[in-house]
């Protein structure tokens, strides 16, 4: 499956984070990930189940959020040395619907070959942050790894370097 920044955003109108939601309750480590769906713009459909096989880097970031831009290279630098290994990195921008306009010019100048959704404006950001992770602030950026059994398997709070990344999946990996 071909990501990149062209094909941008939209995850049953909601986001892919936001879908967390409709899970009963948020994952804590080692618990199974919630199986939720993620529609992209030309209406290509992923599930977590779909990616069950396959290390998974979840990541939260934003344009105003200069730790989320000085790291983001790094996950696209991880994303082409291990995606061939099984990972496979999905990034969530949590920046306003107005800010759409410089989401998709730093997506354009980052030209990450992963998948890149937008979590939906609006609603309670605290019960958004609970579901995700319910030891999580809401600070950015914010990544949540999970195995190949579609387990939660790390929690990475900060910015984070290409080693922590690295050494958070490579365990995982085939």
């Amino acid at each position: 499956m071909a990501h990149g920044f062209s094909r941008l955003f939209k995850a049953l109108g909601v986001g892919a984070a936001a879908l967390m939601l409709l899970g009963a309750k948020a994952p804590k480590v080692g618990d199974m990930a919630p199986d939720f769906q993620m529609t992209l713009v030309d209406g290509t459909k992923v599930s977590m189940a779909d990616l069950r096989g396959k290390v998974v880097v979840l990541n939260f970031w934003a344009t105003w959020c200069v730790p989320c831009r000085q790291e983001f290279p790094d996950l696209v630098k991880l994303d082409k040395a291990y995606r061939g290994r099984g990972l496979t990195v999905i990034g969530v921008s949590t920046d306003l619907a107005k800010d759409l306009p410089a989401v998709e010019k730093f997506l354009a100048a980052s030209s990450p070959d992963f998948a890149n959704y937008r979590k939906k404006s609006g609603g309670d950001d605290q019960v958004f942050i609970e579901a995700v992770d319910p030891k999580w602030g809401g600070e950015l950026p914010f990544s949540v790894v999970y195995g190949p059994d579609g387990k939660k398997a790390k929690v990475l709070s900060g910015k984070q370097s290409y080693q922590s990344f690295e050494k958070a999946v490579a365990g995982l990996l085939k």
